[in-house]
């Protein structure tokens, strides 16, 4: 069971604490912490110290230890079947429309993403392909794994020192100054883009909970870094559909609705819509663009997956969950993005990524602006 899984793991390591919340465990006195300091619908996460070398880690290293709750694999498959057929339900309802707002594809799109994070080897090589997309980066990290020791119930991690992003987004003050906050919400947005358009591989549980500030000290002037945690939950769509997802966001990016919509209803798996309900659901989501003319797709999604959802159900016009999800990952960041610098620019960020996506794929100069 899960204490089994925690004596094995701590034969290799040692809590670190000043020992008021650990209990000695018998067979060499390791000491073996009683108190996470996380934990989450999957596992939950002690700090420990590393009783010998590992690699290029000496002994005495700090790591993160991630353990896996136990039968959480049957917790989780029937949370997915309530969902799914919750999905299927709704998507039955007459009238309504509900299944052109693919819910069921979305279900089961998180499912599939989801239950791969039920084994930890996966989040240590997304720790690791992370890491070698923003290789060379100084403003963003992600934690090492230590592959060696890492289970399919146990995760073993450098421990990232630093302050959650939470404080900077709760306060401004001498120590969370408006400096700082508005670096960190373009680091934070241009990261997110780069996941998006560039690298199509997305950290799919970003908040202000899963990231660490800390300065960079092995940088000239030792600017602000974050360090995005709990990588096990991820999005990758694959070179065809996220061709599609560029081509899409980017019209929208650009307030070229009219081509966003048609791109929609050409990339459907699913589409019942006349000639008309096609021109329809076109015009409106460019009136979207031109009556937002003020902000942008980035700057409020929210707003737009309400207006073009509900155009997908008037003219039966059926979104791609991949769209739906990446645009939701949009809308997170973007919602933590204006906390921190409510009058940052997206666009000056998110156009960028845009071009180069477009010439990644050979699209560029096929949309006007």
């Amino acid at each position: 069971g899960n204490r089994e899984r925690q004596r094995r793991l701590l034969l290799s390591s040692e809590a670190e604490g000043d020992g008021k919340n650990d209990d000695v465990a018998g067979g060499g006195g390791v000491v073996k912490p009683t108190i996470p300091i996380g934990s989450g619908c999957v596992a939950q996460v002690y700090k420990a110290r590393l009783r010998s070398s590992h690699g290029l880690h000496p002994a005495g290293t700090s790591v993160a230890v991630k353990v896996q709750h136990p039968r959480i694999l049957e917790k989780v498959c029937l949370d997915f079947y309530i969902m799914n057929k919750m999905a299927s339900l709704l998507e039955r309802i007459p009238y309504l429309n509900l299944d052109y707002l693919s819910m069921k594809d979305s279900v089961d799109q998180f499912r599939d993403i989801m239950l791969p994070q039920l084994d930890l080897r996966v989040e240590a090589h997304n720790l690791r392909r992370f890491r070698r997309d923003f290789e060379g980066e100084t403003r963003i990290a992600f934690p090492e794994p230590l592959v060696g020791l890492t289970s399919r119930e146990v995760l073993v991690e450098r421990f990232v020192e630093g302050e959650p992003m939470l404080n900077f987004v709760s306060k401004e003050d001498e120590h969370h100054s408006k400096k700082d906050r508005e670096e960190l919400a373009t680091i934070g947005l241009k990261t997110v883009m780069e996941m998006i358009f560039l690298h199509d591989f997305v950290h799919a549980d970003l908040h202000p909970g899963n990231m660490i500030v800390d300065r960079n000290k092995s940088v000239r002037g030792q600017p602000l870094r974050v360090h995005m945690i709990d990588c096990g939950l991820t999005v990758e769509l694959g070179e065809r559909d996220h061709m599609n997802l560029v081509r899409v966001l980017g019209s929208l990016i650009k307030r070229d609705g009219y081509a966003a919509g048609k791109l929609m209803v050409d990339t459907a798996k699913k589409c019942q819509a006349t000639e008309l309900d096609v021109e329809m659901f076109c015009r409106g989501i460019e009136k979207i663009c031109i009556d937002d003319e003020q902000n942008n797709f980035l700057e409020s999604v929210g707003d737009y997956i309400t207006d073009i959802c509900y155009l997908a159900c008037k003219h039966k016009v059926k979104l791609e969950a991949a769209f739906i999800n990446a645009a939701l990952a949009c809308e997170i960041m973007e919602g933590l993005a204006a906390s921190l610098y409510p009058d940052m620019k997206v666009q000056s960020v998110a156009l960028p990524m845009v071009l180069k996506a477009e010439m990644m794929h050979g699209l560029k100069g096929k949309f006007k602006w």
